[in-house]
């Protein structure tokens, strides 16, 4: 929590910072979209869920690169696979009857960094970057386990790669994939979990 807390204001600092020589070449605004989420692992449930997307972004053009910075809450979910109490048995909740296709839900604030290149002038940025995720809430659905945080982590770290178009009248519209970089799995059972996104949203910027 404290890493994606530092960057976004870091973010904010240098882009005000900006703000009087560069004023026309900074973006604020919003966004909204959807977010589809998969987390793989042997013992999991390995498929897309789709949830809500959300947030704010700040940024400079500079000529033909842009540097963008948001801060976006989203919500995954993780789903049990057939055999997670045989390798999971030891954080499991003794009065858990069935843990086969158990959910966990979770509540995330995320802090993508990124660089974008203008391919197509003033209409079409390509964008990469590290994005920082941090867990603020787990709803354990089905009571599965004993406690949540000792078996996910409380934050992951992924890249980003996607696409994002200029409209009219400071509407944007983009597409992204998320890829997992870190583990996200805290217990000492010898399995990877990372986590993939497909996000799609529409944002509208207030100052361009």
């Amino acid at each position: 929590m404290r890493f994606f807390t530092k960057v976004a204001m870091a973010i904010v600092a240098c882009s005000f910072l900006s703000f009087q020589s560069k004023a026309q070449d900074l973006r604020l605004g919003l966004k909204a979209g959807a977010s589809f989420d998969k987390t793989q692992g042997r013992n999991l449930k390995n498929e897309f869920n789709g949830t809500f997307l959300g947030g704010a972004f700040l940024g400079i053009d500079i000529k033909k690169v842009r540097v963008q910075g948001e801060l976006l809450f989203s919500q995954s979910k993780i789903t049990t696979g057939d055999n997670f109490r045989d390798a999971f048995g030891n954080y499991v909740d003794n009065s858990a009857t069935s843990i086969r296709n158990g959910d966990f839900k979770m509540n995330e604030l995320s802090v993508p960094v990124l660089v974008g290149f203008n391919i197509l002038p003033k209409r079409l940025w390509l964008m990469a970057g590290p994005q920082y995720t941090g867990v603020v809430s787990i709803d354990d659905v089905h009571g599965l386990v004993r406690e949540t945080k000792d078996v996910f982590k409380t934050g992951y770290l992924s890249g980003v790669v996607g696409a994002e178009l200029e409209l009219i009248l400071g509407l944007n519209a983009g597409v992204r994939y998320v890829f997992g970089i870190s583990d996200r799995n805290n217990t000492n059972v010898s399995e990877s979990w990372r986590t993939s996104h497909i996000q799609v949203h529409l944002g509208f910027s207030f100052i361009k």
